[in-house]
């Protein structure tokens, strides 16, 4: 059964396409991976099916809900789809423990001590436990990270959208915990490797459209497109 519906999606900024028609379905307990080269227009494509960016084309659908009609409610929307930025966007005068309890308290009405019981679950969970207390600049990148995967887990998404995480240090293996446990994951990587092992599918974008999609191994085993091979080649010489 499929979670997330995209027909079709234009974006653009001002004169400039960055996605010209867009198609492409993720199945429930999903991970698809979103390759390319920069400026393809993978991280955009996340922004809007977190309705952070306003389409001017097509539909985004997300279970049954169609994210670009005026009147969703993009904030509800949100507390099933989570995103985990580059930048990571914590709060750099929070603890780790309350950069992760304040979404909980304020935005779904988690009573304060069961958010921090949640916090100290899903802290576990990351393998930051002993950082419960630590502010982000305390934090290595790759803390960062985690505490970033954390904060969203704790809002227990239906699906959570990655754009480009650091594969370093715990995070891998976290991801592919994730994808055992049933979660539904769309990241924008540049890591071949790891799309390859653990994703399921795979959608290769090129000049603002869905160039290739399938299975993950198969898919970047043998491309079908120049394009793609192109790009494999070129990724993997670096």
């Amino acid at each position: 059964m499929s979670l997330l519906d995209l027909k079709d999606v234009v974006k653009r900024y001002g004169q400039h396409t960055v996605l010209n028609g867009v198609s492409l379905t993720v199945a429930k307990g999903q991970i698809i991976a979103v390759i390319g080269r920069s400026g393809s227009g993978k991280s955009t494509l996340l922004r809007c099916v977190n309705g952070l960016e306003p389409i001017q084309g097509g539909t985004i659908s997300f279970d049954g809900t169609v994210v670009n009609d005026p009147g969703t409610d993009l904030s509800k929307l949100r507390l099933h789809v989570g995103i985990v930025f580059q930048s990571f966007n914590l709060f750099p005068h929070l603890s780790a423990e309350e950069n992760i309890t304040l979404a909980p308290n304020v935005v779904k009405g988690v009573p304060l001590a069961e958010a921090r019981r949640l916090a100290q679950t899903v802290l576990r969970k990351v393998g930051l436990a002993e950082k419960i207390d630590a502010y982000p600049d305390q934090l290595s990148g790759g803390q960062q990270q985690c505490l970033a995967i954390a904060r969203s887990l704790a809002m227990a998404p239906q699906l959570i959208l990655f754009d480009d995480p650091e594969l370093v240090g715990a995070v891998p293996k976290l991801l592919e915990e994730m994808a055992r446990d049933g979660m539904t994951i769309m990241l924008v990587t540049h890591d071949i490797g790891f799309a390859c092992k653990v994703a399921d599918r795979v959608a290769f974008m090129h000049q603002g459209r869905i160039w290739e999609e399938g299975p993950a191994a198969a898919t970047l085993a043998r491309p079908r497109t120049p394009e793609l091979g192109s790009f494999l080649s070129a990724v993997l010489l670096h």
